[in-house]
């Protein structure tokens, strides 16, 4: 899968651990939302297809993007799944 305008991949680091970035996100959320829409999958690297197999992502945290977004943002509908 290749990032695009419609498609970008990030690190699960991105918004967990000392170094949670969640107005990077934030920002990457406003690009989609001028342009066409688009998806963000997060815990995916950058040069890898499918995150590992192992990796989970908890409830919480999508709770935490689905808080977090719209307090950076204005009018950026997010729908984390």
């Amino acid at each position: 899968m290749k990032e695009n305008s419609l498609l970008d991949k990030k690190s699960l680091s991105l918004i967990t651990g000392n170094k949670a970035n969640f107005k990077e996100l934030a920002k990457d959320c406003v690009c989609f939302a001028n342009a066409e829409g688009g998806s963000i999958l997060i815990g995916i690297e950058d040069e890898e297809e499918l995150p590992p197999n192992n990796q989970k992502i908890s409830e919480d945290l999508l709770d935490k993007i689905n808080k977090r977004i719209p307090a950076l943002t204005l009018n950026v509908g997010i729908a984390p799944h």
